[in-house]
């Protein structure tokens, strides 16, 4: 009995793990295949854009939290990661698909912001 509850948790884990995993790629708002699908790309290429999205997003996350930084500390320390990751994304995108995904951001993140109830 208790070798049954025991495999009965470890199999709840590695599905909620699982679970999270997966859901954090949307948390960003735009999946692989939506990426795929708007901005005409392979499969692989749409990992890449992902993987670099998801650095930069962490990173961003890391420094606009940073309560000992003013805002304009930021801004500054938010300048050149957004310059690093607009080169990144040259490697895989043309000019014309980076700037079609910036209108997909800024269409997702404008969306988060009406879901959210004001205070």
């Amino acid at each position: 009995m208790k070798k049954v509850l025991v495999l009965i948790l470890i199999a709840s884990a590695f599905f909620t793990i699982s679970a999270t995993a997966q859901g954090g790629k949307k948390g960003m708002g735009l999946s692989k295949q939506t990426l795929m699908d708007s901005l005409k790309i392979s499969s692989e290429t749409a990992d890449s854009v992902v993987a670099i999205r998801q650095a930069s997003m962490s990173q961003m996350k890391i420094i606009t939290s940073d309560q000992s930084l003013s805002k304009e500390d930021k801004k500054a320390k938010l300048k050149p990661l957004k310059q690093e990751t607009q080169t990144r994304l040259k490697k895989f995108l043309s000019d014309d698909q980076i700037a079609k995904l910036r209108e997909m951001e800024m269409t997702t993140h404008q969306g988060k912001k009406k879901a959210q109830p004001s205070n």
